[in-house]
């Protein structure tokens, strides 16, 4: 599990969660910066930056959250890191 800032894991999913329940009901717009793949897997929508460009675009359509990290990933390592960078 990831972590955002200092938080446990279980603080960080239930802020994770906090923040899709406030997109999904108050239909607020949040913009997080991350290189956590779990973490980023919450979101709708991904832009990934390389060198100060656009490199790549996700969305998460219907996929599930695990079908959408797994997506991550693969964008990710196309970024040039290690898998083991990544996780």
């Amino acid at each position: 599990m990831s972590q955002l800032g200092a938080l446990d894991s279980k603080s960080a999913r239930q802020l994770l969660e906090s923040f899709d329940n406030l997109n999904q009901k108050l239909g607020a717009t949040i913009l997080m910066v991350t290189h956590d793949a779990f973490t980023a897997s919450y979101a709708d929508r991904i832009i990934f930056i390389k060198d100060g460009k656009i490199f790549n675009e996700l969305v998460k359509g219907n996929d599930s959250r695990k079908q959408f990290f797994e997506k991550i990933i693969e964008v990710q390592t196309l970024l040039g890191g290690d898998l083991s960078d990544v996780i």
